[in-house]
């Protein structure tokens, strides 16, 4: 038996249930939307996986430069010239 126009006009206004569509968790999977042919071979992840650890090691191990210090600085502190030479008054 088909559903009558009327029933599908009426499935149509109502809004579709998150838990039952196919975006749900429990339906999705990462392989169902790439496909298996993105899958990375691991001796292509592990050189760029390895030199981000590096990285990351280097950047918080490393000493402190004379850029570094410079850098963290306020702007007023490397440009005084942007403060005013007198503090304005208020106006009541």
């Amino acid at each position: 038996s088909k559903p009558s126009t009327e029933d599908e006009e009426a499935d149509e206004d109502k809004p579709i249930k998150f838990s039952t569509s196919k975006a749900s968790h429990r339906t999705w999977k990462v392989k169902q939307s790439m496909g298996s042919q993105y899958e990375r071979p691991w001796w292509k992840v592990l050189p760029v996986a390895v030199f981000g650890v590096v990285f990351l090691l280097w950047c918080s191990l490393r000493e402190e430069t004379d850029i570094d210090t410079r850098l963290s600085q306020q702007l007023y502190e490397r440009l005084p010239g942007l403060l005013p030479d007198e503090p304005e008054e208020e106006v009541s």
